[in-house]
């Protein structure tokens, strides 16, 4: 339409969400074309762009092999890697929300203010703007809950010293307000839509139709985080007792809290999807990558075993997914892609036995690098599989039918 103040889907007004993944992608439309990597460009660009900044912040927080731990970590986390391959708008907000956390642990560092942590600072605001802009008002009230429950856990509000109320609220009213305006200015009936229904009665009532029960994140998150699941939880209790004592701030505690907060707000939330605590994944592998640089060999060992069964359990049952097939489904689909599980279960498998070969030798770089190729691998592998799927699934297979028959006149919709 030309038209970048209102969204539309199929010609309909569409204010579910903010703009600023259609404006990227149509940006990327006109300046690439109309594909399907286009389409998906933003997720992709973003999430590399996270693993980039949490192997960044992570060197700087607590020191260059950690830094390097967490971006393996995340690079090869089953969901972050998956979600980068889908056009949604979850890769985006995760990205800004964790630019957000990271500049606001950065601006922490040191014992005063100085011209670096205010410009850290300053950055977090401004990513604050954009996730509003990505997904609402998650980007500003997740980590004002995270702030506010380390607060309240460490009786401690001394970080409120170096937050740059004053400059950053402008800052983040810049890149956020004008589009709020121009919109509603445009669309009387968009302020209600907005923010009562896509977010106070999405969050409090049923009206989406996605209610699960309060557990529903909670397999999710330990699929999501394979191959380091099994690490987790002793990554976790480490980030709770890893910080020196005494009045100066806790990154890591910081980081277990916002993890903790995004992932009990959503599973409270009477709307559920799987991609929702994706934000809570950059989080995770700085915890687990520092961890990392602190754990034994043995200990290592130990915890990748169950990663290596689980990798032989899989490749046991791939031929067994042609079971799924059907009327629906045909068979013949199912059983190419379980050729493709039987690939990745296997890669998984390979690169677990050569992780534990490095961890009992006391080599925990290079088990690590072993373990998060394998990861990244055995996701990719699956994502490609999925492909073979897509003729029952994918619209593009009936736009490619349908588009010989239609004449360029001819409005064509999908609901």
């Amino acid at each position: 339409t030309g038209d970048w103040t209102t969204p539309r889907l199929n010609g309909i007004k569409y204010f579910e969400k903010p703009p600023l993944q259609y404006w990227m992608t149509a940006a990327a439309y006109k300046a690439f074309g109309e594909h399907e990597w286009t389409a998906r460009a933003w997720a992709a660009l973003t999430g590399f762009a996270g693993v980039l900044m949490v192997g960044f912040a992570g060197a700087r927080l607590f020191g260059r092999q950690a830094g390097f731990y967490s971006a393996l970590v995340l690079a090869s986390s089953a969901i972050y890697a998956a979600i980068g391959h889908i056009n949604t708008l979850d890769m985006g907000v995760t990205f800004c929300l964790t630019l957000g956390l990271l500049g606001f642990l950065l601006a922490q560092r040191g014992d005063g203010r100085t011209r670096e942590s205010r410009l850290w600072m300053l950055l977090a605001w401004a990513a604050m703007g954009l996730a509003f802009l990505s997904k609402g008002l998650i980007g500003l009230a997740l980590p004002g809950a995270a702030m506010l429950a380390y607060a309240l856990v460490h009786r401690d509000i001394s970080f409120l010293k170096r937050l740059e109320p004053f400059a950053g609220i402008a800052i983040m009213l810049a890149i956020a307000l004008p589009w709020i305006i121009a919109v509603s200015i445009a669309n009387p009936e968009f302020p209600h839509f907005f923010f009562i229904h896509e977010h106070f009665q999405r969050f409090l009532t049923q009206v989406h139709h996605r209610t699960a029960p309060w557990w529903y994140f909670v397999p999710l998150l330990i699929a999501g985080m394979l191959p380091w699941t099994a690490m987790l939880g002793q990554a976790l209790s480490a980030a709770w007792k890893g910080d020196p004592t005494g009045p100066s701030f806790k990154p890591r505690r910081f980081l277990l809290l916002y993890a903790a907060v995004i992932f009990l707000f959503f599973s409270a939330s009477q709307s559920k999807l799987p991609s929702y605590i994706l934000p809570i994944f950059p989080a995770l592998a700085l915890l687990v990558g520092e961890w990392l640089t602190r754990v034994s060999g043995r200990t290592l060992t130990w915890l990748i075993l169950p990663i290596a069964v689980l990798a032989l359990t899989g490749a046991i049952a791939s031929p067994f997914v042609a079971n799924f097939g059907g009327e629906k489904v045909p068979v013949a689909l199912y059983e190419m892609f379980g050729r493709w599980i039987l690939a990745g279960t296997l890669t998984l498998l390979a690169a677990s036995c050569l992780a534990v070969f490095f961890a009992w030798r006391e080599r925990i770089e290079a088990a690590v690098i072993a373990l998060g190729a394998g990861g990244l691998l055995f996701i990719q592998l699956i994502m490609t599989g999925d492909e073979t799927l897509s003729p029952v699934y994918s619209t593009s297979h009936l736009a490619g039918t349908i588009s010989p028959l239609l004449d360029a006149d001819t409005p064509f919709y999908s609901v």
